[in-house]
């Protein structure tokens, strides 16, 4: 558990969220990078989460919000982040925080700040993430049908206000039925990350990795599952590795439903799988040199809320190829990269223009950099997010009075 002071008049919001393991992937970062910057805008944070089984053990640093994690307990492996201890901790010390902020959707913790939440007459925000798109609910469809059913419906109706992280979000939950207030705003990146990007050292990279020297590479870095396209990116790579003889794809992320052994079989069949590096996840700075090194990024989703990965390509310097279902509509407007569908053909198109025009991809580095450093910071981030706190907060005032 991590403390730092706060003034004495800063508001109070309490974070939930089931995991802030680095294995949970963006949602966990996205917290950490939030809470952060909402310190500079007199915004106290501090975290509720859990350790266990499917949620990790290790935490990300949030040096600026103090992280209570309580380990979970059966039934978690039936309801994930399942917690006795957290409950009770829940009970006790929201009526104290000024807004309660759940961050992802299906698991116990964002139930049980919900209930006490409304009970305590607290006004709470809720962050789906991208857990409302239809090709996500489609996966596990009965268990999410019955579960938004009889828990989740209630809990994003009595919201306050939903938070999307792009304008697609806003979309899916107005198609779902729900008409919660909902306000846009994306992940962002730190001035921290941005300034190591810019001066970044691959060297320990490529000592543990020598067969990356002299290559040029095409970086996938996300999680390893069915709904990211990795096997379009694989079959897209047989391609490729054809007309570029250097050609060699990075894959960095972790397995989470066997989906590798499905891509490592569609390389293998197309004789290129020596061309191709599975890392496993990458933290720190392992993934902030894979980035360096590489020459694009690739990230062909069938399915995504908003992808940090995405940003950090972008803050890298690197041009980018994702797909329409990425909802990032503003990396084609900024001519920082392409948007294709998820297809073979576009995106064996799109990669084979960035590695045939060494101009064209530099160009659209820079576009990208400079598109983050405008608009995907934490501080502008987080000074809208404030603003919106007190917004709840005076709302809440006004209705009490």
């Amino acid at each position: 558990m991590l403390h730092k002071c706060m003034k004495s008049d800063a508001i109070k919001i309490l974070h939930v969220i089931a995991s802030m393991s680095p294995e949970w992937g963006g949602s966990s970062a996205a917290v950490a990078g939030l809470t952060a910057a909402l310190e500079q805008q007199g915004v106290s944070s501090e975290i509720v989460t859990t350790t266990g089984r499917r949620v990790g053990t290790g935490l990300l640093p949030t040096p600026q919000a103090v992280i209570h994690a309580f380990p979970t307990e059966f039934p978690a492996p039936f309801w994930t982040a399942y917690s006795r201890d957290l409950a009770r901790f829940l009970d006790d010390a929201i009526p104290s925080f000024d807004v309660v902020h759940i961050h992802t959707l299906w698991h116990y913790p964002g139930y049980a700040a919900s209930l006490v939440a409304r009970r305590h007459n607290i006004p709470y925000v809720v962050s789906p993430r991208g857990e409302l798109d239809g090709r996500r609910l489609q996966y596990k469809w009965l268990k999410k049908w019955v579960y938004r059913k009889l828990i989740l419906s209630r809990i994003l109706r009595s919201a306050d206000v939903l938070h999307a992280v792009a304008q697609a979000e806003q979309v899916h939950i107005a198609r779902l039925g729900y008409h919660t207030p909902v306000f846009v705003s994306p992940n962002g990146i730190g001035l921290d990350q941005l300034d190591t990007f810019a001066s970044p050292d691959n060297s320990d990279f490529l000592a543990k990795y020598p067969q990356l020297k002299g290559k040029r590479i095409i970086l996938y870095l996300s999680r390893i599952q069915s709904l990211k396209g990795l096997d379009v990116l694989a079959r897209s790579f047989a391609a490729i590795a054809s007309e570029f003889k250097d050609a060699v794809l990075l894959i960095a992320g972790q397995d989470e439903d066997g989906t590798q052994d499905e891509v490592e079989g569609i390389l293998r069949s197309a004789g290129v799988l020596g061309r191709v590096i599975f890392t496993g996840m990458l933290t720190g700075s392992d993934k902030m040199a894979a980035f360096a090194c590489a020459n694009l990024f690739v990230l062909p989703s069938r399915s995504e809320g908003f992808s940090n990965a995405v940003v950090e390509a972008l803050a890298a310097g690197l041009p980018v190829v994702i797909s329409e279902q990425c909802n990032f509509p503003e990396v084609a407007e900024a001519k920082a990269g392409f948007v294709v569908p998820v297809k073979d053909a576009p995106v064996v198109w799109a990669v084979g223009a960035l590695l045939s025009d060494a101009c064209l991809s530099a160009c659209m580095g820079r576009n990208g950099r400079q598109l983050v450093e405008e608009h995907y910071t934490w501080p502008a981030i987080a000074e809208s997010m404030a603003d919106l706190y007190r917004t709840l907060i005076r709302k809440r005032e006004a209705q009490r009075a």
